[in-house]
């Protein structure tokens, strides 16, 4: 007759098993918790677990032994899905930080745009007056040669006003003593 052990589950119920009841290897194990058959090996040899039989050099062990590397996984699996959590929270603090400093891009391109367009509008009026003085320029250099032409004496009319031709002249030089010597950039520009 065959031998029956009772156990107490987690839960409290009576598991009657018989003693050449259903025997599972460790690749069988870590197929039906979904682990590596190292890992259960680890776990195995860290809980101090021993084989229930070998057969033919297979360490093999009973439901008892399968129900704890369930549990035992059960609860690591419930710990990585903990551990996924910190992760989902960096990943969505990393999003919003970069949502942040893309407006803070976007912000300082448009204060940038706006200065780009004040310093288009200053060179813009620069040129103009640039524009105005040369224009003036050119209406004083002309009337220069018309009142040149026409006035033979030493006087000049600008705008209404008469000028001494003198005062102007680039043929009077400053006269210097013979015995004074002169350097080189007066001699150049005199």
């Amino acid at each position: 007759m065959p031998k029956r052990c009772a156990t107490i589950d987690k839960t409290g119920e009576l598991i009657m098993s018989k003693a050449n009841s259903k025997y599972y290897t460790m690749q069988e194990m870590a197929g039906k918790v979904g682990v590596n058959k190292s890992t259960v090996y680890r776990y195995l040899l860290k809980e101090g677990i021993a084989p229930a039989t070998t057969k033919r050099n297979t360490n093999l062990y009973n439901a008892t032994t399968l129900q704890r590397v369930k549990e035992h996984f059960s609860k690591k699996n419930s710990n990585n899905s903990e551990k996924k959590a910190p992760n989902d929270l960096l990943i969505e603090t990393l999003r919003q930080q970069v949502s942040s400093l893309q407006n803070e891009l976007i912000n300082e391109k448009s204060r940038s745009d706006k200065a780009l367009i004040a310093k288009d509008k200053q060179i813009d009026d620069l040129n103009a007056r640039l524009a105005e003085s040369h224009q003036l320029q050119l209406g004083l250099q002309k009337e220069l040669e018309i009142h040149k032409d026409s006035d033979s004496s030493n006087h000049l009319v600008l705008d209404g006003q008469t000028v001494s031709k003198t005062n102007y002249s680039k043929s009077e030089k400053k006269k210097t003593p013979e015995g004074s010597k002169k350097g080189f950039w007066s001699k150049l520009f005199h």
